[in-house]
């Protein structure tokens, strides 16, 4: 613990934007206060619509000399970049706490790793995309090639700030794009500390930029761009439909988005593993306060399977009571803000209010007094129609609904205007592929949750976004496709 806190206090904390390889100072900056104890963190300054047109037309300079380069070239610099990452994972891991304060030994642990993977997983893929031929068919023949689409903006969330960052800026850099990034104002530090590393890992100036600001000001003026030629999206599905009518005012900018989720998570009575089921649920719910946007906070579950499965989950909810984030012997600690704390503890007591059975452990960890740290909770005796059911809670709240059937189940789970990830939990094959192909998500476990790789997609249906993060699909996001028609005459 004093160890941890010694390692803040030591911490160089970089909260300049970072603009054609330089850290600049704006004229505004904005105060914030930690989740865990209510003190003063340090002010990032936030970038205004003179600082969005000097990063994009920086990105749109460089851009060219950029694409130029080999993918081979792109993606030894990548390589290189995780290595330093890697290098200062615990430097990142705790700025990320020290702004968000999801637990310290969380993001050391499994955050940044994973966006160190990600990183090498697509710098390892780019050499090896290629592109396509159209047959001769007499004198001619045809010629499908992706091409970078020049300056392209990303805007990626608090809640896993390096992960998301990695699943853009990588694959947009590796297809030869430059970039202006608009982390999140409750957690930008730790891709500030990237965009250090990328100057070392041999990116050239003006081809990463990070932007910090506020959505309305700084992430609006990137989606009303001209210039910026593509736009991605990690957020609310409210503030998705925003940035598609900013896109259609504008230049018709490609839009990629993952939004809000409220993921059913379905056990149905064919299902002879019910504790295990209750432990990977409890796992993929709680374990970050429940501030993940796939989190299976729906679950839905046969009647005949409701007892055991809630004595196994109560006992596993103990293992999630949020503790102090930069104590190493805990895995969960706060909400990001006294305002999210609010919003969570709002809908909890508006089911109450409605008749709504509330399961809270009753262990406790020590906490600061100001710390935003939400029990586990279990609601049940609620239907799919409660707002509790329907919208997205971003915290460690998970809704029990019972059914009498399979069928039953799968018209709730679709039964919501998001549709980002689900599972099933069966023994029975038949059932299983009924279900996953009649269920509404982008990604859905089979007797499991969480366990996917880089190698998978990653994103949703209906208000859930649109377009895939990871995975080799993901170039495709980045790149235009243009055929090249050939006509040769015979010359022998």
């Amino acid at each position: 613990m004093a160890n941890v806190e010694e390692k803040i206090r030591n911490l160089k904390v970089e909260t300049r934007a970072y603009i054609n390889g330089k850290f600049v100072e704006t004229e505004s900056t904005l105060k914030k206060f930690s989740s865990r104890d209510g003190k003063i963190l340090p002010e990032i300054f936030l970038c205004g619509e003179s600082e969005i047109n000097f990063a994009v037309d920086s990105a749109k300079k460089s851009q060219s000399a950029w694409a130029e380069k080999s993918p081979t070239d792109r993606k030894k610099i990548l390589l290189r970049l995780a290595d330093l990452v890697e290098d200062n994972r615990e430097e990142l891991a705790l700025l990320d706490t020290l702004e968000t304060n999801r637990a310290f030994q969380n993001y050391y642990d499994d955050s940044i790793p994973k966006a160190i993977e990600a990183i090498r997983y697509f710098a390892e893929s780019i050499d090896k995309i290629y592109d396509a031929a159209i047959p001769a068919r007499g004198n001619e023949s045809g010629i499908i090639t992706h091409m970078p689409l020049g300056v392209v903006a990303a805007i990626v969330p608090w809640n896993d700030p390096l992960v998301v960052s990695a699943w853009k800026f990588a694959p947009a850099l590796l297809m030869g794009n430059s970039l202006v990034i608009k982390p999140a104002e409750q957690s930008s530090l730790s891709i500030l500390k990237v965009a250090e590393l990328t100057k070392l890992a041999g990116i050239p100036d003006g081809v990463f930029n990070v932007t910090p600001g506020l959505g309305e000001v700084a992430g609006k003026c990137l989606a009303l761009h001209p210039d910026v030629r593509g736009i991605f999206f990690t957020g609310s599905s409210e503030t998705g439909k925003l940035i598609m009518q900013y896109s259609g005012q504008s230049n018709m900018k490609r839009v990629y988005l993952e939004c809000g989720g409220k993921s059913s998570y379905i056990v149905t009575k064919n299902c002879n593993r019910i504790a295990e089921s209750a432990r990977v649920l409890a796992q993929n719910m709680f374990y970050n306060q429940g501030q993940i946007c796939s989190a299976p906070s729906r679950v839905i579950i046969d009647r005949s399977k409701i007892d055991e499965f809630m004595e196994v989950l109560k006992v596993e909810a103990e293992k999630f009571v949020p503790g102090d984030p930069f104590d190493s012997e805990n895995k969960v600690g706060c909400v990001v803000s006294r305002e999210q704390y609010d919003k969570i503890q709002n809908y909890v007591n508006e089911a109450k209010s409605e008749g709504a059975e509330i399961f809270q452990p009753s262990t406790r960890k020590f906490l600061p007094d100001q710390a935003c740290g939400v029990l586990p909770t279990i609601v049940s005796n609620v239907t799919n129609d409660s707002k509790i059911s329907r919208e997205e809670v971003f915290g460690p709240v998970v809704v029990i609904l019972t059914v009498d059937s399979t069928a039953e189940a799968v018209k709730i789970a679709n039964d919501s205007e998001y549709g980002l990830a689900g599972a099933v939990w069966s023994d029975n094959f038949d059932e299983v592929y009924s279900v996953t192909k009649n269920l509404q998500a982008g990604l859905i476990h089979v007797n499991s949750y969480g366990n996917d790789d880089d190698s998978s997609p990653f994103g949703g249906v209906k208000q859930s976004g649109i377009g895939k993060d990871k995975s080799i699909y993901a170039f495709e996001k980045y790149s235009d496709v243009k055929t090249i028609w050939i006509h040769h005459e015979e010359n022998l």
